[in-house]
């Protein structure tokens, strides 16, 4: 220490002129604060559970709604492997490619899977064989499909949901998605896997199609989309509200 016009020049850093021993065992504590809060933060984010969602158009749809819906929810995190288009009666690597690849490089929690509304084809068999849509042999072809699908996901320790297609303006259409929906919930019983309807997500006091409801909010707003088969991003909201309802950790954001 030196002396300038006769008076003492104490310390001048953080803890001023805190003994060094106080200001040791303040250091500590801090520091210690600092590493028990980042260690908080690190157990919070790995135990939330992962979904992850596989599927068409419909199933892409479903998933921006479970992102909005529990985006400031920390019980999960979501993840969207969908793929709009996909159809279970085109090539394999379409609708299998996905789920393969994640399960080899990620991992989840619970799986969502959603397909159907391009599949209202005759397709070809794995043997190259012409299957019309609807015959015993399609209908037998197209669950092994869905057996493959389930087969992997169960196989990566995912719980699995599958949702049906729901209810559609145009009344051919709908008796197709009902006639596919048939071998979804077949094929998940087999499996152990959960089978989800949403045929009547969105109806009228009736159970017929509308394209108008009350929102998550209670507010009646448009829910179903000019194609009369997806739904608006408020309606696929109300599906998510399904969805996460149904998992084990319970109703999201005290809904």
């Amino acid at each position: 220490m030196r002396s300038v016009g006769g008076g003492a020049v104490r310390g001048s850093g953080w803890f001023g002129g805190a003994a060094p021993g106080l200001a040791f065992a303040a250091l500590v504590l801090m520091l210690c604060g600092l590493f028990i809060g980042r260690s908080a933060l690190a157990v919070d984010f790995a135990s939330r559970e992962t979904i992850v969602v596989f599927g068409d158009s419909q199933a892409q749809g479903v998933a921006g709604g479970l992102q909005r819906v529990l985006l400031e929810d920390p019980r999960f995190r979501v993840l969207n492997r969908t793929h709009p288009g996909a159809a279970l009666v085109h090539g394999e690597n379409e609708w299998l490619g996905k789920v393969r690849q994640f399960v080899t490089q990620e991992k989840a929690d619970i799986a969502i899977v959603m397909f159907g509304a391009n599949d209202r084809l005759d397709m070809r068999d794995d043997d190259g064989s012409y299957l019309r849509f609807k015959t015993d042999e399609w209908r037998d072809a197209y669950a092994k499909r869905i057996d493959k699908i389930l087969s992997v996901l169960t196989s990566g320790g995912m719980r699995v949901m599958w949702c049906g297609n729901p209810i559609a303006r145009s009344g051919t259409y709908s008796a197709d998605m009902s006639y596919i929906n048939d071998i979804y919930a077949d094929e998940t019983l087999r499996f152990g896997a959960q089978f989800l309807p949403l045929w009547t997500a969105v109806v009228d006091d009736q159970g017929k199609y509308t394209a108008y409801g009350r929102d998550r909010d209670g507010v009646t707003q448009r829910l179903r989309n000019d194609d009369g088969i997806h739904f608006t991003s408020a309606g696929y909201a109300l599906i998510a509200d399904k969805i996460v309802s149904l998992l084990p950790s319970g109703e999201p954001n005290g809904r």
